[in-house]
């Protein structure tokens, strides 16, 4: 039957649906559409679609006959009281243990259940917590094949990770594109806890800019060199991959940098100063941190930026994911002059 729908590029569909979701429009009742390269969304509301996307370029609204979906499966929460969120990273899906669902043995059941609903999911982890200066997290296997590696998919570019060995959240994708959409041709970028290089490779994959991949962890680094060789053909423009602490970069790296990274939302703070000494005449900073809101989160990165870039605006503040039930991560994107004032 004909279902008004938004026709969209695929490498943006993971965009689109964040932004639909939001604006609670989506109609779920319907299987999403294929024409070439584009994938069609069905949507309740056109009007409300259109004006949500009209920052994304490209997207057009039609009607299209799409098949009706299949009745859900329950979902994790009303199955296992409490467990309602997981993530999944390629294929392996990760539960975060947490203090109301102390017992092991619930989540052991909780992963055999979405395995049994989701075949492509061969593996389940249970993370304890993320520690040490590498934010490596603290996993029990719970089922399935007992393996950390996988290649993670998002936006048509493929990442290769090592959940036990190296920090990855699937829940960035959204915020990789945006950031790498925000950039420009030509540009020089410094991503200074890069990972496996989810920023880094976005950026590339859309503009003909040059990209510092930095990251001291060396799985990280060796992981992030291995996805540039992986996306060669996707990308437009250059990454060099760095393993080295950030607190070291101004010894080996010049000011001469448009746009810097700094998704460390626990310690960014600790080096806004080293990203003041790489930052050019006019630079844009992207930093994130941990707090319970916007304000907390500019007048935290402000305290410590004013005393060593000479020129500094606010250019936006964000919540980008939650981190906690009273906290989330926040990106203050800020317009900086590098050197001390």
């Amino acid at each position: 039957m004909p279902v008004p729908c938004v026709k969209v590029y695929k490498v943006d569909v993971e965009r689109a649906l964040s932004i639909l979701s939001r604006a609670g429009v989506l109609d779920d009742r319907f299987r999403f559409g294929r024409l070439g390269d584009f994938i069609c969304i069905p949507v309740r509301d056109v009007e409300v679609a259109s004006s949500s996307l009209s920052g994304l370029v490209g997207f057009e609204v039609l009607e299209l006959d799409l098949e009706p979906r299949p009745s859900k499966p329950r979902g994790l929460g009303v199955v296992f009281e409490g467990l309602s969120s997981y993530s999944v990273i390629g294929d392996i899906a990760v539960f975060n243990w947490r203090s109301e669902v102390p017992d092991v043995d619930v989540y052991r059941r909780a992963a055999l259940h979405l395995m049994g609903e989701q075949p492509r999911i061969k593996a389940a982890f249970l993370k304890w917590d993320t520690f040490g200066e590498l934010r490596v997290q603290r996993l029990l296997h719970l089922a399935g094949e007992d393996r950390t590696r996988t290649v993670h998919r998002e936006y048509g570019l493929s990442f290769h990770v090592d959940i036990a060995r190296v920090y990855f959240n699937p829940r960035l994708a959204t915020e990789h594109r945006r950031v790498a959409e925000e950039s420009v041709d030509g540009e020089m970028v410094l991503d200074m806890f890069s990972g496996v290089g989810g920023f880094s490779i976005h950026i590339a994959s859309l503009r003909r800019a040059r990209v510092v991949a930095v990251d001291l962890n060396p799985v990280a680094a060796s992981l992030a060199a291995l996805n540039v060789v992986e996306n060669r053909r996707r990308l437009k423009g250059e990454v060099t991959v760095l393993r080295a602490d950030a607190a070291l970069l101004p010894r080996i790296l010049k000011p001469v940098f448009a746009r810097i990274i700094m998704n460390h939302p626990t310690a960014s703070k600790y080096y806004i100063g080293e990203a003041c000494r790489l930052a050019g005449r006019d630079t844009i900073i992207h930093y994130y941190t941990k707090t319970i809101n916007c304000r907390e989160a500019e007048e935290e990165v402000l305290e410590r930026v004013g005393s060593c870039c000479r020129r500094v605006e606010v250019v936006y503040c964000r919540s980008v994911l939650e981190y906690s039930p009273s906290q989330a991560v926040y990106n203050v994107t800020l317009r900086v002059s590098g050197g001390a004032g």
